[in-house]
């Protein structure tokens, strides 16, 4: 009984195990949910994650992303990339491009902790890239709001102005509140660089940002803005302004990274008001600071309190400190790699979008070629098919007109034997020599349609067209082409050429302009198809006219004396 009893209790407690046991991809999700309101319960939670139980390289990853995203945004300083570079590879092989955008926006955060500012903008670039194209403006803000600081950094204060209101615009469209005052408080702190002239400016927009955090009651961004605000007034000589701004930035810090600066900025509000004690508290706690600007600045006050105080010595002790942390300080800068950096993500970025359009391109023009080619075999096969028809029903018309000619010949030798075979009457022969003659004109228009049908005829025709149109043509009349014409001519005009050559001492050349004066084409066009000149033409009629016929009758043309020997 006791046996069954324990068997049943361990049953119960395995069931409990296994479902109040949940996965680690459960649990990340849920981390995630955290992170924007609860960053503190989120970091905390993570914690409470064994890294070795996660088993998938998705979990891994996912989980390398959320704990660097975490402490990021609980002010954790971070220099070490080897966690986020497990999030970095394994999206950018998986290609999943909204975690690609968070995974190397949060390294660009790493290289800037590190003060590798080119790297940073190398980083926040390609994040962008990502976050756009999935249309994430909140991320999208963000970047712009580093990438913008890291600008004002360098002391790139137009780049960095210009981005700020990128940042504003995606802010107040996201309505984004503390990304609006963040962006908003930076461009007051750019426009205190530019001098007294535009300290109103950075007090509008500084007091803007400042009125937004206290109605979100955002303690990190109050003290920020609080900050600003100090040092502008500090700079208007508005001493117990800074001062009260001052103390409300060191009130509100939640970033202990930040303590250091803002107390350059109490001890320097207290200088302002010549509260030279309170002054050297606060600046010698700002000597703590590892950034070699606020040292310089917390010397240089130092200094000036040492000369007030009539301690010389201590002064020019100070100033020399002064001097050297201020030459480390910009040696340190970085604005040259800063611009060289932006260049090469410039160039590579039209680089990719070249490859792209040129892919593109590429395709268009295959795409291009594959309907011209269809479109250039259907019009093919089309043409063809038309010529082939064409051609048919010109062996046809050819064939039906033989058979024509052959029965008005027929018929006409027939008429012709029977007129000189019987002794018909006056009035009988009239009729059968009127019906002859009739036949004779129906064979000679036959004749005339089959000439015009013919090939030979068909080119010149297209020669004769060219030239009228472009002045010269691809074709041109060669020996068998002649052939054909004299064989045609010979056919029509009942051999006509041999009678020619028989009666008349013509050359070759002779026959061909004969043949031409036969034909219904124009004299000023022989030209084209015997490819000379019209005064050459002119030339050669004349001799065969003078020389070879004999006829001296100026009134008498060649084709009229071809035309009574037909």
């Amino acid at each position: 009984m006791k046996t069954t009893i324990l068997a049943m209790l361990l049953l119960a407690s395995c069931i409990l195990a296994a479902c109040t046991r949940s996965s680690p991809n459960i649990q990340l999700v849920q981390a995630d949910s955290l992170i924007q309101k609860f960053p503190d319960s989120a970091l905390h939670f993570l914690q409470g994650i064994q890294p070795k139980g996660l088993h998938l390289a998705a979990d891994r990853a996912y989980y390398a992303l959320l704990l660097t995203q975490v402490k990021d945004k609980n002010f954790i300083h971070q220099t070490e990339d080897s966690l986020i570079r497990i999030a970095v590879q394994y999206y950018d092989s998986t290609k999943n491009t909204a975690m690609q955008a968070r995974a190397h926006y949060y390294l660009g955060c790493i290289w800037r902790n590190k003060d590798y500012h080119p790297e940073a903008l190398k980083e926040f670039f390609k994040a962008i890239t990502y976050s756009k194209r999935i249309f994430d403006n909140s991320l999208t803000g963000h970047i712009y709001n580093n990438i913008a600081y890291l600008y004002y950094l360098q002391r790139l204060n137009e780049q960095a102005d210009s981005i700020y209101q990128i940042t504003e615009k995606l802010a107040i469209l996201e309505k984004d509140s503390i990304l609006w005052a963040d962006a908003l408080s930076q461009r007051g702190m750019i426009n205190i660089r530019k001098g007294r002239e535009c300290y109103q400016k950075a007090e509008e927009k500084i007091l803007h940002a400042f009125n937004i955090s206290c109605n979100m009651n955002q303690r990190s961004m109050i003290a920020k803005t609080a900050y600003s605000l100090s040092l502008l007034y500090g700079r208007m000589n508005m001493g117990e302004k800074a001062v009260e701004f001052a103390k409300l930035n060191i009130n509100n810090q939640d970033n202990s990274n930040a303590l250091d600066r803002a107390y350059l900025v109490l001890g320097d509000a207290y200088y302002k008001i010549s509260q030279y004690d309170s002054a050297s508290i606060y600046l010698n706690k700002s000597l703590h600071s590892e950034d070699h600007y606020t040292k310089a600045g917390a010397y240089m006050r130092l200094a000036d309190i040492a000369k007030k105080q009539g301690l010389l010595e201590k002064a020019l002790e100070m100033e020399r400190k002064y001097s050297s942390y201020l030459d480390s300080a910009q040696q340190k800068q970085q604005s040259a790699e800063i611009v060289t950096a932006e260049k090469n993500i410039l160039i590579q970025r039209k680089q990719s979008e070249f490859k792209a359009n040129l892919d593109q391109v590429y395709y268009y023009i295959a795409l291009g070629i594959v309907i011209f080619l269809t479109l250039f075999l259907a019009l093919w096969k089309r043409h063809k098919k038309e010529v082939i028809n064409f051609k048919r029903k010109e062996i046809e018309i050819n064939k039906q007109t033989e058979e024509l000619l052959q029965q008005k010949n027929e018929q006409i030798n027939f008429l012709q034997k029977e007129i000189a075979l019987h002794n018909y009457s006056q009035t009988e022969k009239q009729i059968l020599e009127e019906e002859l003659y009739t036949l004779k004109t129906e064979r000679q228009a036959l004749l005339k349609e089959s000439y015009e049908h013919s090939e030979v005829y068909v080119k010149m025709k297209r020669i004769i067209q060219s030239y009228k149109k472009t002045d010269k043509s691809s074709e041109y009349f060669d020996e068998e082409d002649w052939r054909q014409l004299i064989a045609e001519t010979d056919i029509r005009w009942n051999n006509i050429t041999i009678r020619l050559a028989t009666k008349y001492p013509l050359s070759q050349d002779e026959i061909h302009l004969c043949c031409l004066y036969l034909t219904d084409i124009p004299t000023s066009h022989f030209r084209y198809i015997m490819e000379c000149s019209r005064d050459a033409i002119y030339k050669k009629t004349k001799k065969i006219l003078e020389q070879k016929m004999k006829y001296t009758n100026k009134s008498m043309s060649l084709r009229d004396i071809l035309e009574k020997l037909l």
